[in-house]
């Protein structure tokens, strides 16, 4: 049995009920695996939720290699088959804000600067994207962060779902991984349209100011 991911369909949901399927340990450290799930694990660029299981600290979420399942790693061992978890929501929604602010960041650099993102990093204060070229006007990186700021501003919606064949034939990614599996796409709405399994804000003016505070050139490419 694998775990139900609910944060796919819902960022929002911060406490939920759920069933232990299995207890395990990773690294030494005890863990279990839920039949359903809010619980972001560290993938894609984007860290891991944190909150409790029945109390208990969930410490870190990982998703273990070989079956995919979801493995909440805690502070101390649980001894139950049902859970109540809780999320750490000002964790996750700052990642939410991050990650979304990417998209928009990302969509933009291509727009008025044809510079694709090829790799980013968040941290719990920043986030890092680094983009196809070793450098860039400081004037067109300002036009880059206006035109950002701007679809933050306009408060356009934001989707994330997963497409079924005939309509993901017919979507224009930003970006189309090599995964195995069903593809989830998130849009933010009229301007960017890219393959993504995280956390995202329902509308861009939740994501606040985006700021481009420094660049740094990173062998071939900027950061």
């Amino acid at each position: 049995m694998t775990t139900q991911r609910l944060y796919y369909s819902d960022s929002y949901t911060t406490a939920f009920d759920a069933r232990c399927i299995e207890h395990t340990t990773l690294d030494g450290a005890p863990a279990v695996v839920l039949d359903r799930t809010y619980f972001y694990p560290t993938s894609g660029g984007q860290p891991h939720d944190t909150g409790t299981l029945n109390g208990v600290a969930v410490v870190d979420v990982a998703v273990r290699e070989g079956d995919g399942a979801v493995l909440h790693v805690l502070a101390q061992p649980l001894d139950a088959d049902e859970v109540h978890g809780e999320i750490d929501w000002a964790r996750r929604f700052d990642y939410m804000q991050h990650h979304t602010g990417q998209h928009i960041l990302s969509q933009a650099f291509v727009r008025l600067a044809e510079a694709e993102t090829v790799g980013f990093h968040m941290s719990a204060d920043s986030i890092t994207i680094d983009l196809d070229t070793p450098a860039l006007d400081a004037a067109l990186i300002e036009r880059v962060e206006t035109l950002a700021n701007q679809i933050v501003f306009e408060d356009r919606p934001v989707r994330a779902w997963f497409p079924d064949e005939a309509e993901l034939a017919g979507l224009v990614l930003r970006k189309t991984p090599e995964v195995g599996g069903p593809l989830r796409v998130v849009e933010v709405a009229d301007f960017d349209l890219n393959a993504c399994g995280g956390t995202h804000v329902a509308r861009t003016g939740a994501v606040g100011l985006i700021k481009i505070v420094r660049t740094e050139r990173r062998g071939e490419a900027l950061r």
